[in-house]
């Protein structure tokens, strides 16, 4: 058992995942972060990579948002006592050859909980595999993916490319695996290039990670059988000339409404709106119980996604640009049907050869940390057949982030938490003033709300690097971008979002213009396991996802 600081977590996501349950009515632009009704416990999946956390070879941590009683964590399954069984098959036995290794890293991206058996299945990009979990943390069995996506074996292996990334449920039941296929600079089958400093095209980009067309088009979604855990189908990239081709790739987050399945393009700052019902075998797919995983070969023509709609964060942009690149990682609804999704904006295009170091090259002074929203607009899927309007500009605004918190792995929207809500009772004047003009009449009501946790790997919010007593905004990043990272929770209301207080434009080269970043109303820090003094233990969040059944204790 692992302790929390009281009033404090860490959670995460590469990419956030969600689901929602109920229907998308329509609701007006004004209504987010109004009362709700939702709870639940959350976790985060710990990447444990240097040098934003101690290298370790990952864990998943739990957390009580309303108390601030930490769950359990959940320690890495591929250890030497594991090998030869169903969680560590071959593993040191099966040499160069294995597909899963033990000891090895696990590095979990995908975390979801709430399966057929109220069991937790968690991804590992370290390993490409799946392990599925019983709820007091105890791995029951190990999949991989590496055989069917042709991943080297053995150690080589180790965080290869394609690499699975977030993790749902879908509809049906059965489960959804979001497949990346890029250029990154920790991956050593990526593209070579003789000009590179290390040798890999990734590392002739800031941040180290690009796409290329071919590797756009291996990018996948995988349907897997609860049961069996067996790959059974798959959505792969839609036609050329077909919606949706152009914008494939890089696949993060993962999310289900009633009208369709939503998934966060990494490097295209889009979130692509899936027919889920289409483009998958009928007789395999669907649900569980009803699948066979016989005769599945990936790239049949007929599991081509069918792409319903698209939300640009870059309109205007055609889909090759450079802006694009490294842009969205994370994706969450409200209850209120809008859509929110993480976005590493920046004021410079990065151009390959414009890497850290090279002369004019990129650096963290670049980038500015944000979080958009689209807005339903008002108009419900369900209304004559009509497709949501997540594109109209006057319906967007975002959460602009001061430049302590940098690299933002995940994001879910949830109601409240307890260290917030003491907080913003604490500064009534402040939200009070703000809430009461939007129909509150009690201070207590104040924290009847949806706000939104956001993970980053680099988390030092409102830091004064310089020490000249001016925190946060206005400072280079360069300073700000401090290993070690957290979870942040946001008000999400329109009077707290960017424009409100002021424009946060994130331009290095006008601090006037970084004022009303956003600051958070709680943070959250994890520390170690002997007392609540204990300091805090720099993490790397990827995954953040709401628990829907808590772990046991």
């Amino acid at each position: 058992m692992t302790r929390l600081a009281k009033n404090s977590i860490t959670a995460s996501v590469a990419a956030a995942l969600s689901m929602l349950t109920g229907g998308l009515a329509a609701h007006d632009f004004d209504e987010a972060g109004t009362p709700v009704c939702i709870e639940g416990n959350y976790m985060m999946a710990d990447a444990q990579n240097t040098p934003f956390a101690a290298n370790g070879p990952g864990r998943v941590i739990e957390m009580n948002i309303f108390t601030g009683t930490p769950g359990i964590t959940v320690n890495a399954p591929f250890s030497l006592a594991n090998v030869d069984t169903d969680i560590c098959p071959g593993g040191v036995n099966a040499g160069d050859d294995a597909y899963v290794e033990c000891p090895g890293p696990w590095k979990p991206t995908g975390v979801l909980s709430g399966g057929e058996n109220g069991h937790a299945f968690i991804t590992s990009a370290g390993q490409q595999a799946l392990t599925e979990f019983h709820r007091d943390g105890t791995p029951i069995r190990t999949v991989s993916y590496r055989p069917l996506l042709g991943n080297p074996t053995g150690p080589a292996g180790r965080g290869s490319v394609p690499r699975p990334l977030g993790t749902q449920l879908m509809p049906n039941g059965n489960l959804i695996q979001a497949i990346c296929d890029a250029n990154f600079f920790n991956a050593q089958n990526s593209d070579r290039a003789d000009e590179s400093p290390t040798g890999l095209e990734a590392d002739m980009f800031f941040p180290p990670v690009a796409s290329t067309p071919e590797r756009a088009a291996n990018s996948r979604l995988l349907v897997i059988d609860q049961e069996t855990l067996q790959v059974i189908d798959e959505y792969s990239q839609p036609a050329p000339g077909e919606p949706g081709h152009d914008l494939w790739g890089c696949f993060a987050g993962i999310m289900f409404s009633d009208s369709g399945m939503y998934v966060s393009t990494f490097h295209g700052a889009a979130v692509l709106e899936i027919d889920w019902k289409a483009g998958v075998d009928n007789e395999k797919s669907e649900g569980v119980g009803s699948n066979s995983a016989a005769g599945f070969h990936l790239g049949k023509h007929k599991n081509r996604a069918v792409v319903t709609n698209i939300i640009d964060f870059r309109l205007g942009e055609p889909a090759d640009s450079p802006w694009r690149r490294d842009s969205l990682r994370a994706v969450s609804f409200d209850e209120s049907g809008n859509i929110y999704a993480t976005d590493r904006a920046r004021s410079r295009p990065c151009l390959r050869g414009e890497y850290a170091g090279s002369p004019g090259g990129c650096n963290p002074s670049v980038f500015r940390q944000r979080v958009n929203i689209a807005s339903i607009g008002g108009t419900s899927p369900e209304d004559e057949g009509e497709v949501a309007n997540y594109n109209d500009p006057t319906l967007r605004r975002s959460i602009g982030l001061d430049p302590g918190v940098n690299v933002i792995a995940g994001i879910r929207t949830n109601r409240m938490s307890g260290p917030g809500c003491d907080f913003v009772k604490t500064n009534a004047h402040v939200y009070a003033t703000e809430y009461n003009a939007n129909g509150y009449a009690a201070e207590e009501d104040l924290c009847d709300v949806e706000t939104l946790l956001v993970a980053s790997s680099a988390f030092n919010p409102g830091c004064d690097a310089d020490s000249d007593g001016n925190p946060g905004p206005g400072h280079p990043a360069n300073q700000c971008f401090v290993p070690g990272g957290g979870v942040g929770e946001y008000i999400i209301h329109p009077n707290f979002t960017d424009g409100a207080t002021g424009p946060c434009t994130g331009d290095p080269n006008d601090p006037a213009s970084n004022t009303g970043c956003a600051q958070p109303i709680a943070t959250f820090g994890y520390t170690g396991p002997d007392s609540d003094n204990d300091p805090v233990i720099p993490v790397d969040p990827r995954m953040l996802m709401v628990i829907h059944e808590a772990f046991g204790q």
